[in-house]
């Protein structure tokens, strides 16, 4: 009898596994750009926000229904492009729904319907002081890798700006494609023949055998000894190129990573052929000519655009499927046409509308651990030299700065949070204000200083001001 799939795929990943072993979103509501620094700000309302929000299509962000957000009249030039949408070029690799016949359309919506649980355990959204946020909680408890997806067509920037997003946000990048070509050189990897034919002939890999090279590499990295910075997230570099990727993830992946979205950089084939002819002078890369380019071309846009326009559906979905008309899954557009510095300020708005989700998620664990009087995890929270400005009072001990000056706060550490703002600076650092009442009733300023460091996002300062 003919093993199924399952079993098959079961059984590469297994072998893939041994030979390993035996060697690990929504951009907020208001947006504005500091001048000094990389410094990006999200803004709460000073209530919860209650207006009905639609997506843009190849937008970054959610715009209130009148079209308009509340900021954009104010907003300086470069602050407003967030706002704006993603160039619908057809020739870039661009979704272009004009395109889309009747049978691709089914194919899209099935393909959706099935990646619905991909966002893992993550909750719907959640309120901050008017700014919306996912509780990252579970995904530390349960030790689930964050995901992202990095995609475009080959040359369109992927590398470079995966590299500079690893360095700002000490994120942990995998190429697919890389630990495809490093396993087709390895006289130990029983797959390498196979691999590197589908590489020279610019066909797609079996799934069963880039998850299972994927998923050694996140294991291994995030078991690492001595990592500066924990709960990092894994940008994954070309993957998933067509719909048995997406049946594959969703077959083996979802229950110990949770992709919180896609980076999609959008280029014209003219431009992507020759950044790979300027490449192949230095890269060596047996795939750097114009011929493979342009099969890796045609193979982009055949099957991983659609794959694209599935994952927003899912997005759209999860819309539909929330009482808070909010995705848990984000996928953003990128011009990848222009400079680096303009590819890079797209890409730094996106990823710190990612990152903002643990921090917020930190800071709030920290009120409800100061709210139930929990000492353990409210310490678990905070830098062992968390330094309170707090005039009269002299720096002492976790203990003793939560007994004597954070104390429980009366109502829900939600309910009692207004006029939220987030400032991220360089990736790893960022200031926490809003306004909250005491368990006395009285409201005050308070601002949280975070950083990331080994075992996730810490609180390092904290200072008030009465209102």
């Amino acid at each position: 009898m003919k093993p199924s799939r399952g079993a098959v795929s079961m059984a590469i990943i297994a072998s893939t596994l041994t030979l390993g072993l035996a060697r690990g979103f929504n951009i907020a509501k208001h947006l504005s750009r500091s001048s000094a620094g990389n410094t990006l700000t999200f803004r709460g309302a000073a209530t919860s926000c209650s207006t009905p929000f639609r997506r843009s299509l190849h937008s970054t962000c959610f715009i209130p229904t009148d079209g308009e957000s509340s900021s954009s009249k104010s907003s300086s030039s470069s602050s407003s492009a967030l706002f704006s949408a993603a160039p619908a070029a057809t020739a870039s690799g661009a979704t272009d729904n004009t395109s889309v016949n009747d049978d691709q359309s089914n194919e899209i919506e099935q393909a959706a319907r099935k990646a619905l649980t991909i966002t893992g355990s993550l909750p719907p959204p959640c309120d901050f002081g008017g700014i919306s946020y996912l509780d990252t909680s579970s995904l530390t408890e349960n030790h689930s890798h964050r995901v992202l997806f990095i995609l475009g067509g080959p040359g369109a920037g992927k590398g470079t700006q995966s590299e500079r997003i690893v360095n700002t946000y000490k994120c942990v990048h995998l190429s697919v494609g890389d630990l495809l070509r490093s396993g087709a050189e390895k006289k130990d990897y029983p797959h390498a023949d196979m691999v590197k034919e589908c590489l020279v002939k610019g066909q797609i890999v079996p799934v069963e055998l880039s998850l299972g090279l994927l998923r050694i590499a996140m294991d291994e990295k995030a078991q690492e000894a001595g990592s500066e910075f924990g709960s990092r997230i894994f940008l994954v570099d070309g993957f998933p190129r067509n719909y048995d990727n997406v049946e594959g993830w969703m077959e083996h992946m979802p229950s110990y990573t949770s992709v919180l979205g896609s980076l999609v950089y959008n280029c014209p084939i003219e431009v992507l052929e020759a950044r790979i002819m300027t490449r192949a002078e230095t890269s060596g890369r047996s795939d750097d000519n114009l011929d493979s380019a342009r099969r890796r071309f045609q193979t982009f846009q055949t099957q991983t655009e659609p794959v694209v326009r599935a994952l927003e559906m899912t997005e759209e979905l999860q819309v539909e499927g929330n009482s808070s008309g909010e995705s848990q899954l984000h996928i953003v557009n990128i011009d990848g046409t222009g400079t680096v510095e303009e590819v890079w300020d797209e890409t730094e708005a996106a990823m710190n509308a990612y990152v903002k989700n643990d921090i917020l998620t930190a800071n709030m664990n920290l009120l409800k651990a100061i709210e139930g009087g929990n000492l353990k995890d409210f310490a678990a929270l905070c830098d062992e030299q968390l330094l309170v400005e707090s005039g009269s009072k002299t720096k002492k001990s976790i203990a003793d700065i939560f007994e004597w000056y954070e104390g429980p706060i009366s109502d829900g550490a939600s309910s009692s949070i207004s006029n939220a703002k987030v400032s991220i600076q360089d990736g790893i650092k960022a200031l926490v204000s809003y306004d909250r009442t005491t368990k006395v009733g009285k409201i005050i300023r308070e601002t949280r200083e975070w950083e990331h460091g080994p075992t996730g996002w810490m609180c390092v300062s904290v200072r008030r001001e009465d209102l």
